[in-house]
């Protein structure tokens, strides 16, 4: 099956890599939690991205799944229709 869908770059290279962020002045205790906020959000942010990484997998396994089985059933009918 021809993949025809439109794509769109993803880069992975930075994905992951937080080391460059920058919390903010951690001076007082508000800017503290701003600081673990954000690092919850970083985090959530990085699992919400390998779970639709996971979901983009599966989906295509599943579309190649029905694209083999309609492929079966082609060659099934015309079998059929032969006899």
């Amino acid at each position: 099956m021809g993949d025809t869908s439109p794509r769109t770059s993803v880069s992975t290279d930075g994905d992951t890599n937080h080391d460059n962020f920058d919390g903010g002045n951690l001076g007082d205790s508000s800017d503290r939690s701003k600081g673990n906020l954000d690092q919850k959000t970083l985090r959530r942010l990085a699992q919400n991205r390998e779970a639709a990484r996971k979901s983009r997998l599966r989906k295509k396994a599943y579309v190649q799944q029905l694209e083999n089985s309609r492929l079966k059933l082609t060659q099934l009918e015309q079998e059929l229709q032969r006899a």
